[in-house]
């Protein structure tokens, strides 16, 4: 990689530490101008655009995402709820670059937390009052089952992205997908980093979704067991 590369990894890593200390600003700011860098790289790389580089934005604004949803849920409020939209447009950005990118690298993340982000901000919108949220809900699971079948057969992070888009559709058997996740035996920070979106989740849209108290306590007993 050369040295632009290099400093968006450095960046990134940088907002990751800012982000567990909570500095917000600190990690947003970090995030920006990794996107700037990748910006002026996507400006002089020929077209179509490489991969790689589409890896890189998706996961840059992933991250950028994933940290204003914490730092909205911090807040509550309308101010959360501002930091809430930022980061469903972040999520956005990320998708616009991830849906593009070839089957050896597939990924859910943005595709998925965009959904999840509009339910934390109206979980109204799970009662029918949204039929295009719906319509993306069920193509996300669409997807994300043929990537289960062929390149991402196991890989626990896409059961848990099926397991949540299930689980917001109101499906029966949306637990029975978290049973899968388990006959992997996933790292103990898969479990955790799914609760961090359920557990908002359920604590927004459980009377709508029942099945979300279920799958949190579900997590919680299987991280427990693989914590031994």
């Amino acid at each position: 990689m050369d040295e632009d590369l290099d400093e968006v990894l450095a960046l990134k890593a940088s907002a990751k530490s800012a982000r567990d200390d909570e500095d917000w600003d600190e990690a947003i700011g970090d995030l920006q101008e990794a996107i700037s860098l990748l910006q002026a790289r996507q400006d002089a790389a020929p077209l179509p655009r490489p991969s790689w580089l589409s890896a890189e934005f998706a996961d840059t604004y992933g991250l950028m995402g994933g940290i204003e949803r914490r730092w909205g849920l911090s807040l509550g409020g309308s101010e959360g709820d501002r930091h809430l939209a930022a980061s469903v447009a972040a999520y956005d950005q990320g998708f616009a670059y991830e849906k593009d990118l070839p089957p050896d690298e597939a990924n859910s993340y943005n595709r998925v937390n965009r959904l999840v982000g509009r339910v934390l901000l109206d979980p109204d919108v799970l009662e029918g009052t949204a039929p295009e949220l719906t319509g993306e809900l069920e193509t996300a699971e669409e997807i994300l089952t043929r990537q289960i079948e062929s390149a991402r057969q196991k890989d626990p992070w896409a059961y848990c992205d099926l397991g949540t888009i299930r689980l917001l559709l109101g499906e029966p058997d949306a637990l029975l997908t978290f049973k899968e996740l388990d006959r992997l035996r996933p790292p103990v920070f898969v479990y955790d980093s799914t609760l961090a979106t359920l557990q908002p989740l359920s604590d927004a849209a459980a009377d709508v979704r029942p099945d979300l108290r279920s799958a949190v306590g579900q997590l919680l007993r299987s991280s427990a067991g693989r914590r031994g």
